[in-house]
């Protein structure tokens, strides 16, 4: 497919906060043009998203070459995982590229996409008091990055409103707050939600809420499609209130970690332990899995690890 290299007449620059593909939906819309074009114009393919394999002829589409932009779109890295705003995901689908979610009421304010949207860990509006939605309010579709521009729906349908008015604890703000600090990259305050933790990566953040709110009762075990399927803004929502419901309980009750074992999925913990985005998330996860597993089993697992073994030599 032939590439276009003539920039775009309207440039603009991205707005702090702003979401990479929500950035090129605003230049794709500013001038004219929609999602289908821009892929075109660069030599994607109608089924390819937008990732930094692309950067370079995306932003010199719209006027930015040199300026490196690549922080602003998903790169798969070696070893599996991706890097997107400046932070590393062991699981692709912690980034909702596919799915994406807004506020109709910070959508009316501004006409742009927040970066914090694209977190499937994110799940509602600090300033607006409201959950995140991936849907249109009007008829209900499914709302797709492929659409007339940023406040419009590809359905016909104008996307930006009121705030919805609804029932939140205010841990799960405290939860968001968390989420969007560590996304810029700023001291969090885990000490709100009962946790000592001095700092996380987001990716062991987002780990720690899957691993508490994935399974629905006692024993179960979580649905396959959560590792390959980014969830909907409902089923994000659920798992963030069921994390921060369980985890609040424990505290405010005095009961120990261990107590949530039945309701706590392993595999988010031990990914974090084994391969984690920073080394402070290993000392943390490994106490984190005795406390809710024993301490025996979480010597199991150093042993059956030769990496972990290996920690106390350094």
């Amino acid at each position: 497919m032939r590439r276009h290299s003539t920039p775009l007449p309207i440039v603009q620059t991205p707005a702090t906060g702003e979401s990479g593909v929500g950035f090129l939906l605003r230049l794709a819309a500013i001038n004219g043009i929609n999602m289908h074009k821009l892929r075109q114009l660069v030599g994607m393919t109608e089924t390819e998203t937008f990732t930094a394999k692309y950067a370079d002829g995306l932003f010199a589409l719209v006027g930015l070459a040199g300026a490196d932009q690549s922080v602003l779109l998903p790169q798969e890295i070696r070893g599996g995982g991706v890097t997107c705003y400046g932070h590393r995901f062991r699981v692709r689908t912690m980034l909702r590229f596919r799915r994406p979610q807004l506020c109709p009421a910070c959508i009316r304010e501004t006409r742009l996409c927040a970066a914090h949207w694209d977190l499937s860990a994110s799940v509602v509006c600090l300033k607006h008091r409201c959950f995140l939605q991936d849907f249109c309010s009007t008829c209900h579709a499914q709302i797709r990055w492929n659409r007339q521009s940023v406040e419009w729906g590809h359905c016909k349908h104008l996307l930006a409103g009121a705030a919805r008015q609804d029932d939140i604890p205010e841990a799960v703000f405290s939860a968001q707050k968390v989420t969007e600090d560590l996304l810029k990259s700023q001291s969090a305050d885990f000490a709100a939600l009962g946790l000592s933790c001095a700092s996380l990566s987001l990716d062991a953040w987002v780990s720690f809420l899957w691993a508490l709110g994935l399974i629905e009762t006692p024993h179960s075990v979580p649905r396959r499609t959560v590792a390959s399927k980014a969830p909907s803004s409902l089923e994000a929502r659920t798992i963030v209130l069921r994390a921060i419901n369980r985890l609040r309980s424990c505290i405010e009750n005095g009961r120990a970690f261990s107590e949530l074992a039945p309701e706590v999925a392993e595999a988010p913990l031990v990914g974090t332990i084994l391969d984690p985005a920073d080394e402070a998330d290993r000392a943390v996860f490994l106490d984190w899995y005795g406390s809710f597993f024993g301490e025996r089993q979480a010597a199991a697992l150093v042993r059956r690890h030769r990496v972990l073994s290996q920690m106390s030599l350094f």
